[in-house]
């Protein structure tokens, strides 16, 4: 009789411990799954039933494999067998990116703690499984800044490297000068020629500040636009006679093809010639002696295009997405270098893009020119007939 209360006893007693059990399973913080040393599921709670969204009917009595993506299923076998050779506590493959799949099919990170439990019906091994989602995406965004201070740094110096070098040429070339004008033997060629260059290396300097200021002004969010309603088509003479020194020093030819009705649009004139021309300058350090640029200003819809086209050095196809960043250059079919630190078309990007417009190069690849169009939006609510043209704007001109 007491063997009988005593086993009714233990029966009682293991039931509370099952409830307990379960009890604790449903309230863990983690997803948790229980398989016996086959690898079949036999416990499965709520947590982990919303991680993998699964119903842990579906999953009881199945292998754990289920629960990983296909391609390492195999393979886990292999370790779980290991992992049974030497049951402790432990991270499962500790140093790994371990995936989990959902239901779905969708992949995702996880970290899993592999604990033995020893019982009297056998030994069976909790597998505590926590979603490591956030995690990942806070280590992936932690490298990806430390990449981006790598690459800052990495231009900074750059940057000073071609600061240095690039005011240390044109002071180098105006001591020179300065030094030739004072000798009465030069004769008026020669001062002429030395008043040319004069006058180059100046403009470069001063293109050289400006662009360095307004690159600050920009990354400060400092660059304001003076905005008026203007004939997108008068800003090209102006953005010619900035870019003279560029276009007659390699005896460019160059066309100018106006659109035949007014391009009103509502920007910054003095931006927009300075788009314009750092585009002509950088067709003019692409294009050979003698070579053609072209400038086209056309409608389209309700758009105002301007294009400036040359038959110049070209850009590779793996380039076109990268000629807007600082510094860019494109390598020469000659190999030679070219002068300047190469922010103009970065410049022409972020003004365009201030001007709700897009600019876009294309190039059937080097030795074939390249054309740099540039979109901006009409002011369509202007008075002015479509069907005027004003004086002084040429539709076709060859300088």
């Amino acid at each position: 009789m007491n063997i009988k209360k005593g086993r009714k006893c233990l029966r009682k007693s293991s039931e509370r411990f099952e409830k307990i059990f379960h009890g604790f399973l449903e309230v863990a913080p983690d997803a948790v799954a229980i398989i016996d040393k086959s690898g079949k599921i036999v416990q499965f709670n709520g947590q982990a039933e919303r991680l993998f969204g699964y119903d842990r009917s579906e999953v009881l009595g199945n292998f754990m494999e289920m629960l990983m993506p296909a391609r390492f299923r195999t393979g886990h076998i292999t370790h779980r067998i290991t992992y049974n050779a030497d049951l402790r506590p432990r991270s499962m493959g500790s140093g790994l990116n371990l995936l989990g799949t959902h239901k779905d099919g969708r992949e995702f990170p996880i970290d899993v703690m592999l604990s033995p439990l020893n019982t009297k019906v056998g030994i069976f091994i909790a597998c505590a499984v926590h979603d490591m989602t956030i995690h990942r995406n806070m280590e992936n965004e932690l490298r990806r800044k430390s990449e981006e201070l790598e690459e800052a740094d990495r231009q900074k110096d750059s940057f000073v490297a071609v600061v240095m070098h690039e005011l240390r040429g044109p002071l180098s070339v105006l001591t020179n000068i300065g030094a030739l004008l004072q000798m009465p033997e030069i004769g008026l060629a020669g001062r002429q020629k030395a008043m040319l260059a004069l006058e180059r290396q100046t403009n470069h300097m001063l293109r050289l500040v400006n662009d360095l200021m307004d690159v600050s002004k920009m990354r400060g969010g400092k660059l304001k636009l003076e905005k008026e309603i203007f004939d997108l088509r008068t800003i090209v003479a102006k953005a010619v006679e900035i870019s003279h020194v560029f276009l007659d020093g390699g005896e460019h030819k160059l066309t100018i093809e106006q659109c035949g009705v007014p391009l009103q649009v509502n920007g910054d004139s003095l931006r927009l010639v300075q788009v314009l021309s750092n585009l002509l300058t950088n067709a003019a350090k692409y294009t050979p002696r003698g070579g053609r640029i072209t400038i086209t200003t056309e409608k389209n819809n309700k758009c105002a295009l301007i294009l400036v086209q040359d038959n110049g050095e070209g850009i590779p196809a793996n380039m076109l997405n990268r000629v807007f960043n600082l510094f860019t250059q494109v390598e020469r079919l000659d190999s030679r270098i070219i002068d300047g630190m190469e922010i103009g078309l970065s410049l022409v990007e972020r003004l365009v893009h201030l001007h709700l417009g897009t600019v876009i190069a294309t190039s059937e690849g080097q030795g074939k020119g390249s054309l740099f169009t540039v979109t901006l939006p009409l002011h369509l609510n202007s008075t002015t007939s479509f069907y005027s043209n004003p004086s002084g704007i040429p539709t076709t001109s060859d300088d």
